[in-house]
């Protein structure tokens, strides 16, 4: 039994697996509810499948890019879950858990998106039939000549929040856009997060920290 949380974007997401089988799940979509929301739905999971915190055998969770504050308290209470239950860790990328939310679009490349500042995204190109990454998760600042050598040999279907910004400038004929808009969410999970149990891919308690991928840039109000 895994537990599964994400709170790297907007909202907060938890699920519940018997091995990759959701079992029970629960999210949130408004803005900044994660800190108020993510015990509540973790506590909700657990009761509407009948299972107590002690019967699970791992804590999951995604650990970034996406936003500061909701992937520190993601990390917290996971940790601290993990901890207090003498559990294992287990973690899984944002873009990754993307990559496995698409399927049937076409595209020879997936590309998810986050946004991140201004024209800013984080992203990383995966394969789309395996939904392996084929590149480093990077932060790349958008503009028309953004993945140029790859669009001229691949069709590369972005998708994401982070989506809206690269359409607007790249107009190259093998670039690929899903209209709809696709959060990552712990739903989606169940795969990775069995994988990693079963191969014992483990986090390391004290030394874990999410992947912020860049320092966060703290807001200061205007006198």
């Amino acid at each position: 039994m895994i537990l599964s949380i994400d709170a790297s974007t907007t909202g907060c997401s938890v699920a519940l697996f018997d091995g990759f089988n959701l079992v029970s799940s629960a999210e949130s979509r408004i803005e900044r509810s994660s800190a108020e929301m993510l015990t509540t739905l973790i506590d909700n999971v657990l009761k509407t499948a009948k299972v107590d915190k002690k019967e699970l055998n791992a804590i999951a969770v995604a650990k970034g890019p996406g936003s500061y504050t909701g992937l520190r308290i993601a990390v917290s209470t996971a940790k601290g879950l993990a901890f207090a239950l003498d559990k294992p860790l287990l973690s899984f990328g944002t873009l990754d858990l993307l990559a496995h939310q698409v399927f049937g679009f076409g595209g020879d490349l997936l590309c998810p998106l986050i946004d991140a500042r201004r024209m800013e995204v984080y992203c990383a190109l995966f394969d789309a039939d395996s939904r392996k990454r084929t590149s480093e998760v990077e932060a790349i600042i958008v503009d028309a000549n953004s993945f140029q050598d790859i669009l001229d040999n691949k069709k590369v279907l972005f998708f994401g929040e982070g989506s809206t910004k690269c359409e607007e400038v790249i107009k190259h004929q093998n670039a690929q856009f899903l209209r709809e808009i696709i959060l990552p969410s712990a739903i989606f999970s169940g795969k990775i997060c069995y994988e990693k149990y079963v191969s014992g891919d483990f986090e390391d308690l004290t030394l874990f920290e999410p992947n912020y991928l860049k320092e966060y840039m703290f807001k200061t109000k205007k006198p």
